[in-house]
């Protein structure tokens, strides 16, 4: 059978056994450390821990082989492959067996007799509102612990019974001490439950302390909880607990993995709560301590935008015009085929990044455009007046980077069967009913997002490429700045030896 790979049984089992943390580093994948476990920063809801591997917001996980079939959209073969190093070079670690630990019941640390490291630490260096870190620790939800002063970040359930404690250290050099106590219930993790209809969503303690501090007034009254992370789980019960709340507001970091995470959470507000209110609110830098840091005369790090939003964004502008200058009459299928065949034989080709990068901004913009003009024709029909500007504002909202993961080739698939899924609805006498043009024009807004994705996919690998190119330019400036260096060095040397001499 042409194309088929072969695997013994012993590869597939080496292959499954990879080590995903060193997997990952070597494909150049920064990772966190999350408890025993490290957490991409690509995307923080998956962590791994020797091969294996948990998509905390999708529930799935499973080992190395699944794993790359997932994140690299590849068929088993070549996960398998991509595994095994191809059989050359140097192989990937294998992970080692996993030690069965015993679950410890949870348990609140010892508290300390006072709270003066903590407040000092919350209060001055993280620049929280006393009277609001107060407020907490009468109610014994901050506390210091005994043995090693950390902040200890208490979860209560509903009948007020403490189910989770997350411990921040308080010194102030280096990276804090940060984690969960053993046995922790994820449900209940550090939380406010007020009396009022709203809640709202952080990653961590300290960010929902910030907010609050932002906004003090009645801030009593409504709820509020801290993932401390990405899961679902904890907001997910607060609603369940919750049942008169009606509106949730996602306010989660200003970084790519903070937004992608954001509209993770809105889909699990939506599907297990379909009539509840979600709106998304996003700190001026990274994060709401860093807003407040800046407010108190502190550098702050500043925020990261999404860069496939951004890219979406900047492409549907440049599509607006185009879309604008194509006259009604080249709004047909004759058109779509003509730079179809143009975008799809150059992915087909395989060619470089480069090539594709000008096949999104000529064959795939005049597709796009196209696209855009058949919806705003047949949308007339059916008595929608809506402009080509409106359909591609309406298009570019609907962008979601955390559902857009894929390699090149799910794109050329993506792409090929949005197209024919269009030239479907012309075959025979074309749309006639009113159901057919509706059918059209669905087709057509998916054909249009597909084109997107594909020019965000090949502006992200073009941009990777570049920073590529400048990370070996820089890194060849510097070892000839070096053997520069040496020279000066060695010559400095000779001289000094010849003065000695004589």
């Amino acid at each position: 059978m042409a194309g088929f790979v072969y695997f013994t049984d012993e590869q597939k089992q080496r292959a499954n056994e990879v080590d995903l943390e060193d997997f990952l580093s070597r494909q150049g994948e920064k990772l966190l450390r999350s408890g025993r476990e490290k957490r991409l920063a690509s995307d923080h809801s998956i962590t791994v821990r020797g091969n294996r591997w948990y998509d905390h917001a999708a529930g799935t996980g499973g080992c190395a082989i699944d794993f790359v079939q997932m994140r690299y959209n590849s068929t088993f073969p070549e996960a398998v492959t991509l595994l095994l190093g191809g059989e050359q070079g140097q192989a990937y670690r294998a992970s080692a067996p996993e030690q069965e630990k015993e679950q410890k019941p949870f348990a609140l640390p010892k508290a300390n007799q006072d709270m003066r490291r903590v407040y000092a630490y919350l209060t001055k260096t993280r620049c929280l509102d006393r009277e609001v870190v107060s407020a907490f620790a009468k109610e014994k939800i901050i506390y210091e612990d005994a043995k090693y002063h950390n902040a200890v970040f208490v979860g209560y359930d509903a009948d007020g019974t403490a189910r989770h404690a997350h411990k921040r250290g308080s010194y102030t050099k280096g990276d804090a001490f940060k984690g969960n106590v053993d046995g922790s219930d994820p449900r209940y993790s550090f939380r406010y439950l007020g009396k009022g209809n709203t809640a709202y969503v952080f990653e961590a303690p300290i960010d929902m302390l910030s907010f609050i501090t932002f906004h003090k007034k009645d801030w009593q009254e409504n709820s509020y909880v801290a993932l401390n992370g990405i899961s679902a789980h904890a907001m997910l019960q607060l609603l369940k607990d919750q049942p008169r709340i009606d509106t949730v507001v996602l306010c989660l970091d200003h970084d790519p993995a903070g937004i992608e995470n954001s509209y993770r959470l809105a889909d699990a507000v939506k599907e297990s709560q379909g009539n509840i209110r979600v709106r998304m609110l996003q700190p001026a830098n990274k994060d709401w301590n860093e807003d407040l840091k800046a407010e108190n005369g502190i550098e702050p790090i500043p925020a990261q935008e999404h860069p496939g939003i951004s890219e979406c964004r900047a492409w549907c502008g440049i599509l607006k015009e185009m879309a604008e200058s194509i006259a009604p009459k080249y709004a047909t299928a004759e058109s779509l085929k003509r730079y179809h065949f143009g975008i799809y034989q150059t992915l087909k080709e395989g060619t470089g990044t480069e090539q594709l990068e000008d096949a999104f901004d000529g064959d795939g913009l005049l597709l796009a455009g196209i696209a855009v003009r058949i919806m705003e024709k047949y949308g007339r029909e059916l008595g929608r007046e809506v402009t080509s500007g409106q359909i591609i504002d309406n298009l570019c909202g609907r962008y979601r980077p955390h559902k857009d993961k894929g390699s090149l080739k799910s794109r050329l698939a993506d792409l090929q069967e949005a197209f024919e899924g269009v030239m479907a609805c012309f075959a025979g006498a074309g749309p006639e009913t009113d159901a057919e043009k509706e059918t059209l024009v669905k087709k057509c807004v998916g054909l249009t997002m597909e084109c997107i994705r594909a020019h965000i996919f090949v502006a992200g690998k073009m941009q990777d490429l570049k920073q590529q190119m400048q990370k070996q330019q820089e890194q060849k400036q510097q070892g000839q700045e070096q053997q520069e260096q040496q020279k000066l060095q060695k010559q400095e040397g000779g001289i000094a030896q010849v003065c000695s001499q004589s």
